[in-house]
Formats: structure tokens, C-alpha cells, sequence
């Protein structure tokens, strides 16, 4: 019951921010890798949903470079995790700028396939004025980033706690619990406290959720 009132919480606090603005609202969720990013924006997008507005939900992980570029400095870098992972400039040119106060309204969500390693060139999507958008990433809140998001969420959880998690999660792809967990703390946690160290995300967060507790959560929303 906790965890619900959070999300409406939030989602409230949004709202606020959609009916003062122009142009479709933009929502950036960071936080390490599983800390449960994607589900809580799935959640917040279910709540927007159950509140009459149009809602999308998009991802950085659909905006990868390709394969040769992402490990370019070995599978298990994770300074190649951190900087080569995504397309940052597809990524914000089709979806973040279209959105834009006098953007053009018109967005992609996906600009490369995981699978087949091919890009992907869709016909854009068209925004309502009132959309918005709910985007899940581990590196979303960069400085040269988080300036395109008009409500910015960092959801923390401990390092070991999230390495538990993401092990169990990837056991099978990399073959056994050990070889994931290995791949947690050697790349991408790794990655992630570059990230934490050079850009400080907590420190322009909207609101940080703390999701160690993922039935208690506990938000902290950002003094005005």
C-alpha cells in the first residue's frame, strides 16, 4: 500500500509541472544498474494512465550503439560500458529535442536493434502537447543530458543490494550466478560509480525514491 501512495505522490507532483508547461512533459528515471528503474517507471506510467493523460514509455536501451562501437574496449570495461553503451545523440535528437518547448512534435523511441545489431528507422510518432513522456536510464542524468528532462527521478538502491538483484536477474545469460554477479561489480557498477563520482545525480533530482525497501519505499522530493 506504501509503495502505491509513492507512485501517486509522484505522479501528483508531475502533473503540477504538465499543466504549467507547453510542450509534452519529459521524465528522466537514472539510477545504478538494477535499481529497479524500469519497473518504477512503469509503475509511474501506469498511474499517468489511470489519470486520463497520454502517456509513452521509452528507454535508453533502445538507443544502443552498435555492438562494434559498445565493445570496443572489451565486453567486461567498464569505461566502455559507461561512455560507448548508448547513442546519445540519436537518442537525443529523435526523442528528447522533438519535445522541446517549439520542438517539432515529432519522436522516435528506438534508433537500434539489441538483436539483429541493425539501426532502426521508424516513421515518428506524433506528441499531444499534453504527453508525457517516462524515459528509463542508468546514465540518463548527465550533465550533458539531464537538461532535457523537465522532472528528473533518481532511484537509489545499495550497490550490493541492486548486484543481487541484476545477478539473479542475468544469471542465465552470462551462465551462472557468479559469472553475473562478476560482470555486476567488474563493468557495470563499476561504470555506475563513474557516473555517481563525475556528475552527481542525486544532486538535480526532482526527487530521489529509495527502492531498497521495495514495499516501503521512501521519496524525498528536492526543497524549493
Amino acid at each position: 500500500m506504501n509503495r502505491i501512495q509513492r507512485m501517486k505522490e509522484i505522479v501528483d507532483h508531475i502533473l503540477k509541472l504538465n499543466l504549467n508547461l507547453t510542450h509534452p512533459t519529459r521524465v528522466g528515471v537514472s539510477g545504478i544498474t538494477a535499481s529497479g528503474k524500469t519497473t518504477f517507471a512503469n509503475e509511474i506510467a501506469e498511474e499517468i494512465k489511470k489519470r486520463g493523460l497520454p502517456v509513452t514509455r521509452a528507454s535508453i536501451d533502445d538507443f544502443h550503439n552498435p555492438r562494434a562501437v559498445r565493445y570496443a574496449k572489451g565486453k567486461e570495461s567498464a569505461r566502455g560500458y559507461y561512455e560507448d553503451a548508448h547513442d546519445y545523440k540519436a537518442f537525443k535528437e529523435r526523442l528528447l529535442k522533438p519535445l522541446e518547448l517549439n520542438g517539432n512534435l515529432q519522436y522516435e523511441t528506438i534508433s537500434h536493434n539489441l538483436i539483429t545489431d541493425m539501426p532502426v528507422h521508424n516513421k515518428p510518432q506524433v506528441a499531444k502537447q499534453n504527453m508525457i513522456l517516462i524515459v528509463d536510464g542508468t546514465f540518463l542524468l548527465k550533465k550533458d543530458v539531464e537538461h532535457l528532462f523537465d522532472y528528473k527521478i533518481f532511484v537509489d538502491t545499495d550497490f550490493e543490494m541492486a548486484r543481487k538483484r541484476g545477478a539473479k536477474r542475468e544469471t542465465e545469460t552470462f551462465g551462472s550466478y557468479e559469472e553475473a554477479e562478476k560482470m555486476f561489480l567488474n563493468r557495470y557498477h563499476a561504470a555506475c560509480k563513474m557516473y555517481i563520482d563525475e556528475h552527481n545525480p542525486k544532486s538535480c533530482a526532482d526527487v530521489i525514491f529509495r527502492n531498497n525497501n521495495f514495499d516501503d519505499p521512501v521519496v524525498v522530493f528536492k526543497e524549493i
